[in-house]
């Protein structure tokens, strides 16, 4: 999949686009309906799969909160290629954007840059300045510049709509099966081994310190989950680990909040390379101890209850 960091013209010679547009972090069920639609479009027509997607989001460029992310960028972008996309326009939110009106987004973006052929979007979907637009306004644009609006209805898990909002809720509260039947898959957090303090080195613990986007964590503590390595011939084989999420006060007030995986029987450098980690028992909340030969002990007591709980995992 072609990925563009920017909208480049296309020529009149290019397929139309059927694409899809949206947030799409995280790539949860209902994105990967709005995603299927436009792949069905594409295909039906003889067009080209894409998405458009900003990244940061508006909120950003508006000076409002951001709330932290649900998903990996290249994880997402390896999700929407298997889905059958085959070009992604993750663009940053301008300013400028910002100020286009729900007909000049249309008519530039949509018609005149991109030459869109059909684009699918999510019920409730808004844009131009203001979010002034919605899908009826949109379908009119659409017959007035030349491409066809497919509106995907929610999807439903249970009673309620599959939506970024209620994944985030259940990530954060550590309802990690609610998370994966709202993904279609397991909640995985993913990030990049850096160099921490090697203080786990010296008590007997070594520790991989993921260091990822601001992405949603469930509970602070202690936790049993199983980890891979992420490398360009794909995820490798799952480890068990013990692994604290928060700021371990043991060491200091102060310190920023981090993942850090004891990985179990791995023997081996990390640093530098990216591992994807699946939480799948929550074993205790985070502890001041008096003395790190206390912390130790626990960490052990940890690692066996880590053991414990995922055998059969």
């Amino acid at each position: 999949m072609r990925q563009f960091r920017e909208l480049p013209r296309r020529g009149p010679s290019a397929p139309p686009l059927a694409l899809a547009v949206g947030t799409f972090d995280g790539i949860h069920r209902g994105h990967q309906a709005v995603l299927k639609e436009a792949v069905g479009l594409a295909r039906r027509s003889g067009w080209t799969a894409a998405a458009l997607a900003f990244d940061p989001p508006p909120e950003a460029a508006l000076g409002l909160p951001v709330p932290p992310r649900l998903g990996n960028p290249d994880e997402d972008a390896g999700l929407m290629a298997d889905l059958g996309l085959q070009e992604l326009y993750r663009i940053p939110f301008t300013a400028a954007l910002g100020r286009l009106t729900p007909g000049a987004f249309a008519e530039r973006v949509l018609a005149w840059t991109l030459r869109c052929g059909a684009v699918a979007v999510g019920r409730g979907f808004r844009f131009g300045a203001g979010a002034a637009g919605g899908t009826g306004e949109l379908t009119q644009l659409g017959l007035r510049f030349g491409f066809r609006v497919a509106e995907v209805p929610p999807c439903m898990q249970g009673r309620r709509a599959v939506s970024s909002t209620r994944l985030r809720l259940a990530v954060q509260a550590g309802r990690l099966d609610e998370a994966a039947e709202l993904l279609g898959r397991p909640w995985l957090f993913r990030g990049r081994v850096v160099t921490g303090r090697r203080l786990g080195r010296t008590i007997g613990f070594p520790t991989a310190n993921l260091e990822g986007p601001q992405q949603a964590q469930p509970p602070r503590g202690v936790w049993a989950g199983r980890c891979r390595l992420v490398t360009r011939s794909g995820p490798g084989r799952w480890w068990g680990f013990a692994g604290n999420l928060g700021v371990r006060p043991t060491l200091g007030s102060g310190l920023a909040p981090t993942v850090e995986l004891h990985l179990l029987g791995f023997r081996g450098r990390l640093e530098g390379r990216t591992l994807e980690a699946q939480f799948l028992k929550r074993l205790r909340g985070e502890r001041k101890f008096k003395s790190l030969a206390g912390l130790s002990a626990q960490i052990g007591r940890d690692v066996q209850a880590a053991r414990a709980a995922l055998k059969g995992a």
